[in-house]
C-alpha cells in the first residue's frame, strides 16, 4: 500500500488550520504531521518532519509567505510547496512560482481544491485552482479592469517605498530600523506617510499593493 502524503499546514488563523486538518482527515491518502502559526515555527517543524507537501499562507505575523518558501527551499527541503491564500493577482502567482511553489489555491476554493492540489504537486506537476487559472489566463486589460486601483507607487519617496516593502515582507519596525540604520520613530513616520499617500488601511492591503507592484523579492 502506498504511504500517505505527509503534510504540514502553516497559517496564523486557528480556524483555517482546523478546517484544513478536518479536510485532510476525510481522506486516507493524505495526513497532517504538523502545523505552524508563524514563519519561524514553520521552518522548525518542516526541518523536523520533512513533509512531502507544505501548505503555506502568505500573511504570517513574522514573515511573508514568499520569503518563507524561499527560506524553506534554501534549507535543502525537497518536498513540494502549495500556497493557500486570499491573494490571486497574476504578478503574485508568478512570484510564488519563482519562489519555488508548485501549487496555488485561493482560500475561497480550498474546500474543493486543496486536496487535489496536494495530490497533483506530489505527482510532480503544477496546480492552479480554477479562480487562479482564470486570473492567469485572462487578457491583461481584463485584469487591470478588475484590479483594485490604489494610488501609483511613483508618489512615494525612495525611503518610503523601501520601508513599505519591508513592512509587506513581514519585518518589524525595529528590524527595518536596524537594516536602514535609522530610528524606529523615523520608520513609523515613513510608513505613515506611505500608507496615507496610497490610501492603505491594513497590513493585508499593504501586502496586496506590494505584490501587485512587484516589490516582493527578498533579495
Amino acid at each position: 500500500m502506498t504511504s500517505p502524503i505527509r503534510t504540514v499546514i502553516v497559517d496564523d488563523h486557528p480556524i483555517i488550520v482546523a478546517g484544513v486538518r478536518a479536510l485532510i482527515d476525510t481522506c486516507e491518502d493524505i495526513i497532517c504531521v504538523g502545523e505552524a502559526n508563524s514563519g519561524a515555527d514553520a521552518l522548525a517543524i518542516i526541518a523536523e518532519q520533512a513533509p512531502d507537501v507544505s501548505v503555506l499562507d502568505v500573511s504570517l505575523p513574522d514573515m511573508n509567505g514568499l520569503a518563507l518558501a524561499e527560506k524553506i527551499i534554501a534549507s535543502g527541503y525537497s518536498g513540494r510547496i502549495v500556497i493557500m491564500t486570499q491573494y490571486h493577482d497574476r504578478s503574485y502567482v508568478q512570484q510564488a512560482l519563482q519562489a519555488g511553489a508548485k501549487g496555488f489555491v485561493q482560500k475561497c476554493s480550498a474546500g474543493q481544491n486543496l486536496l487535489l492540489a496536494i495530490r497533483s504537486v506530489m505527482l510532480g506537476g503544477l496546480f492552479f485552482d480554477p479562480p487562479t487559472a482564470r486570473e492567469m489566463t485572462a487578457p491583461p486589460t481584463e485584469q487591470h479592469a478588475t484590479r483594485s486601483t490604489s494610488a501609483d507607487a511613483s508618489g512615494l519617496t525612495a525611503r518610503e517605498r523601501d520601508v513599505l516593502r519591508l513592512v509587506a515582507l513581514g519585518y518589524s519596525n525595529k528590524e527595518i530600523g536596524a537594516r536602514a540604520n535609522i530610528s524606529v520613530k523615523s520608520i513609523e513616520t515613513y510608513k505613515a506617510r506611505a500608507i496615507e499617500k496610497l490610501n492603505l488601511h491594513s497590513r493585508a492591503q499593504i501586502v496586496h499593493f506590494a505584490l501587485t507592484h512587484g516589490w516582493m523579492s527578498v533579495n
